[in-house]
């Protein structure tokens, strides 16, 4: 994942009297040598009461995460086949149809390229993302998971209309990586992010083979640089409030050095968990 430039805020350095610096230095010598004793500078400084030395910089962008901010959804798809190689649970590409909505889901019946019909049902936690959808009438899903084997890892994408081209309505990530073909592909087109890392929030250790870091994810919308959001926020990805983005979660998993930490396990795969919807969109969805 590409590295992002963050703003932190500017640390103002104060300017010492020199006056008042030469009367301090002279007071400190005159007390060593006549009044206070020896001094032992061996001693570390003590923090002032309620400082914890271990902590990140107060003035950071480490927030906490909003309380009961959520990115989670599901897809259940009946009866769609995966690719021949077992990498995909499901593959989906297709044009659908909504037939029923309610303030978190929709239920599509969307049609295979071998023209069979199959019933699909979307849920979000944000009754705002499933507002961006609406509740009749055609869209084109795409949505993509991959075998339990390589953790738990979906991706889904709805658009106006029946066609791949349409425009953005909703989107989600439950991954690694923002894509399932890695970066630069247009799965979320006009939309990409890429995660990026925080250097305000502390590295919390799991063992000597992992490391997690709260990071940010960076937006653009039409190739223009959009928001940075961090993990357990959200926010309007550009200044014209097209879309919004929900990231449930987006914490950098970094391996281990050690020759023990090799291999491919789900474990070190960053964890990126998003909702993202066209506000322009949302409105009375009439679901019950």
């Amino acid at each position: 994942m590409s590295a992002l430039a963050h703003r932190l805020p500017a640390r103002h350095r104060m300017r010492h009297n020199s006056f008042s610096v030469l009367a301090m230095m002279s007071l400190a010598a005159l007390c060593t040598a006549v009044a206070c004793g020896p001094v032992d500078t061996s001693k570390p400084v003590t923090p002032d009461e309620g400082d914890d030395p271990t902590s990140p910089d107060p003035t950071s962008a480490c927030e906490p995460r909003q309380a009961g901010l959520s990115a989670d959804f599901e897809l259940a798809i009946e009866g769609w086949r995966g690719d021949t190689n077992g990498y995909f649970l499901y593959n989906v590409a297709a044009p659908c149809q909504v037939e029923a909505a309610t303030t978190t889901s929709r239920d599509l019946r969307c049609t295979d390229g071998d023209g069979a019909e199959h019933s699909v049902t979307l849920t979000v936690a944000d009754p705002r993302i499933a507002d961006a959808i609406p509740s009749s009438g055609p869209v084109f899903l795409r949505a993509t998971r991959l075998d339990p084997e390589f953790g738990d890892q979906a991706w889904f994408v709805v658009r106006a209309g029946s066609e791949i081209t349409g425009a953005l309505l909703a989107g989600g990530i439950r991954a690694g990586s923002s894509t399932p073909s890695g970066p630069g592909e247009d799965y979320f087109s006009p939309i990409g992010m890429a995660l990026g890392t925080e250097e305000g929030c502390p590295v919390e250790v799991e063992d000597e083979c992992l490391s997690l870091r709260r990071a940010r994810i960076s937006f653009w919308v039409d190739d223009v640089p959009a928001a940075s959001i961090l993990d357990g926020h959200e926010g309007d990805l550009d200044a014209s409030g097209t879309y919004r983005a929900i990231v449930g979660a987006s914490v950098d998993h970094i391996p281990g050095g050690s020759l023990d930490c090799t291999g491919d396990s789900p474990r070190y795969q960053d964890d990126l968990r998003v909702l993202i919807g066209a506000k322009g969109q949302e409105g009375p969805s009439g679901a019950t």
